[in-house]
């Protein structure tokens, strides 16, 4: 059996994604495991609909498996986004390659990355930090071994995200292959559409803005379900309420507590995020940080849940319960509530943040204890 994943947010589920999934079906392959994010994603936002349904529109339009990317990953910086979806797929141990999209071609990327692993001076990183430049813009700076071109291929926001990949399969001394699927029509951040194709960060702002935009879809309609401000009310109460320590969170950076309850007078989230920003802090880690507080999700828990890493079903077909059943991994969560009831430690914190999360996700609907309640949608 030649199997194949790909790590994805599906936020929400488009027509490049049916695009990529049938094209490794052409290359290689039906059998092919996603590990998804779940109802909170990298972006530091709540998915624009729930988890269940993205699993579901993946499984319709030829996925074998859905596995959720457990929350403190899947609402992580880029490195520890990609070496906790690898390190799930590592750990089934019958994974034959990794698909994702890019700007440029795998072997670039791994040219590139091996060149600035042997390269790269952590000192110099330091020293542009201590100045009070952001990370982004000091590690740009590192990086002057680099040439123009090099550096052009590192903005590329597919390439940033697929060089995490495959430094993370090097990491784990893994065997999974990877490879690279060139974007259809329109790349990662792109805000406009070409041929019913358009990225899904275009896609969501339509639709928060009410427009229609079932072209970029397959044949499914999205209704949206949550954004961001939604939670603005509940960030001030913690923030005023609690004795936050923000060094325990990974998104913290010296003085962002400061800025934050300056502006705390805000009218929402927008304007408190466009009031906090700076070269330093970019809106993306800014927004990371604040859900990080909503769910109280610290650097040591997402620190020690690699040690155990779990495999739990949202979704499947008949191929996708194959491959759950051949699965090395020993933590496999098929029934959410048969599992809870007997875990423990590192993984009954793990499932614990996920129970606090779709929770979270759902208040305003009044649904809570979802991942009790919600079966794994088969397609048999």
């Amino acid at each position: 059996m030649k199997i194949a994943s790909i790590i994805a947010e599906y936020n929400p589920f488009h027509k490049g994604h049916a695009y990529q999934i049938n094209k490794i079906k052409e290359d290689y392959t039906d059998f092919i495991v996603v590990i998804m994010s779940g109802n909170f994603v990298q972006r530091g936002e709540p998915a624009i609909i729930n988890k269940y349904e993205r699993a579901r529109q993946a499984i319709n339009n030829g996925a074998s498996l859905v596995l959720e990317l457990p929350l403190p990953y899947a609402t992580s910086n880029a490195e520890i986004f990609a070496l906790g979806a690898i390190n799930i797929l590592n750990s089934m141990g019958i994974v034959h390659r990794l698909y994702f999209g890019s700007e440029d071609d795998v072997e670039v990327l791994r040219s590139l990355q091996e060149k600035i692993d042997k390269n790269f001076d952590e000192d110099k990183l330091k020293k542009y930090l201590s100045e009070g430049k952001s990370f982004i813009r000091s590690r740009q700076l590192a990086m002057d071994f680099l040439t123009e071109e090099e550096k052009e291929i590192l903005k590329r926001p597919n390439n940033i995200l697929g060089m995490e990949y495959l430094r993370s399969l090097t990491k784990l001394n893994s065997s999974i292959a990877p490879y690279s699927i060139k974007r259809k029509n329109v790349n990662h951040n792109d805000d406009f559409s070409l041929d019913d194709f358009a990225s899904a960060s275009h896609i969501r702002r339509l639709a928060y803005e009410g427009e229609d935009v079932s072209n970029f879809l397959p044949a499914y309609d999205l209704v949206v379900e949550n954004k961001l401000e939604n939670y603005f009310d509940i960030f001030k109460y913690k923030m005023i309420s609690e004795k936050i320590n923000f060094r325990d969170y990974f998104d913290y950076e010296e003085g962002l507590e400061n800025r934050i309850l300056e502006n705390l007078d805000a009218i929402n989230f927008h304007d408190l995020i466009e009031k906090v920003h700076s070269k330093r802090h970019s809106r993306s880690r800014i927004k990371r940080l604040i859900i990080e507080i909503l769910l109280d999700i610290k650097k040591d828990l997402i620190k020690n849940s690699f040690k155990d890493p779990y495999t739990r079903v949202l979704a499947c077909d008949e191929r996708g319960l194959e491959i759950f059943k051949k699965s090395k991994n020993k933590n496999k969560i098929y029934s959410f509530k048969s599992f809870y009831d007997t875990s423990s430690g590192i993984t009954k914190e793990m499932l614990d943040k996920e129970i606090l999360a779709s929770d979270l996700y759902n208040i305003k609907s009044g649904k809570i204890k979802t991942d009790f309640t919600r079966e794994v949608y088969k397609k048999l």
